[in-house]
């Protein structure tokens, strides 16, 4: 089989820019701390970091979702904590108002009190989060859930719609309660609902007309009960936020380390490999020198 000077040369040159690519390629993956600078370097591999990352993207968002719900939690939580300690004082101003030693006079100072509670209470209820969205209205974020007539007559916008917010992949987390839920459906003394914007306004009414009840207290006394109940649920589904969280911070390491391990470049056995190319190139660039003069010409 004869092998002609220009198949040689052809032959040294393609061996001589094999060696060049694959310097360059360890070059490259030395000063980018990368084994896989693009897909047809590993192409199963980037497919996995291409998974991975998704996962991660995922994984993130969850995270966030976390955080907006645990804000809006601890928001409401912070809203019920007044309002209870606002009931607590009309409960106090009640016991107050029922012992007779209080006159007209005293028991319309107390109902004067009792409304500015009562008001108190109607604009926490109408609290917003940072975003501007209404805490207790339902879906209807945009619309102030509670109003009032003047009269003693409380109406609710909202609806009993409760936002589930995806914190895991297969779990959900509602990050508030219904207004109507929360402070129009007070169980009452006698029977039936309440809200617990018209027990305030009927003590105050009762107080003004002199003729304060040992109701009004028992009614008190119900709707600190009622929202004691939604304060522990917001409380359990904050817990939940946390132990997810944990979670999904343990997947992003382990994802993190399944990256490093499919995509770093090991530093130790790129340095020797490039060093073994240098010396591969250098080999063959002599070589194709040495060849090259190799012909019959030079002896004629």
């Amino acid at each position: 089989m004869r092998i002609g000077t220009l198949q040689m040369f052809r032959q040294g040159l393609s061996s001589i820019l094999d060696q060049q690519t694959q310097l360059a390629k360890s070059q490259l993956q030395l000063a980018s701390g990368k084994r896989i600078n693009s897909p047809s370097d590993d192409p199963t591999g980037a497919a996995q970091l291409l998974e991975l990352s998704e996962s991660a993207k995922l994984t993130g968002q969850y995270q966030k979702n976390i955080e907006h719900a645990r804000t809006r939690l601890e928001l409401q939580d912070t809203a019920l904590a007044s309002v209870d300690n606002a009931l607590q004082r009309a409960r106090e101003l009640t016991v107050q108002a029922l012992n007779d030693t209080n006159g007209p006079d005293d028991r319309k100072a107390i109902a004067a009190e009792v409304r500015q509670l009562m008001d108190e209470t109607l604009g926490l209820a109408n609290r917003k989060d940072a975003n501007g969205d209404y805490l207790f209205a339902g879906f209807n974020a945009q619309t102030a859930p509670f109003s009032q007539n003047g009269a003693g007559t409380f109406s609710y916008s909202g609806d009993q719609g409760q936002r589930q917010v995806a914190v895991g992949p297969a779990r959900q987390v509602a990050d508030g309660d219904s207004g109507l839920d929360v402070f129009m459906k007070v169980p009452a003394v006698g029977g039936g609902y309440e809200d617990v914007f018209s027990t305030l306004y009927n003590l105050a009414t009762d107080l003004e007309a002199d003729a304060p009840t040992s109701a009004s207290l028992n009614q008190i006394d119900n709707a600190m009960n009622h929202l004691l109940g939604f304060r522990a649920t917001a409380g359990a589904r904050l817990n939940a936020l946390d132990s997810q969280k944990s979670i999904n911070a343990a997947y992003l390491e382990q994802l993190e380390t399944i990256r490093a391990t499919v995509e770093d470049v090991d530093y130790a056995e790129a340095a020797s490999r490039l060093n073994q190319q240098s010396v591969g190139l250098q080999a063959a660039q002599q070589a194709f020198v040495r060849v090259q003069n190799l012909s019959l010409f030079n002896y004629l």
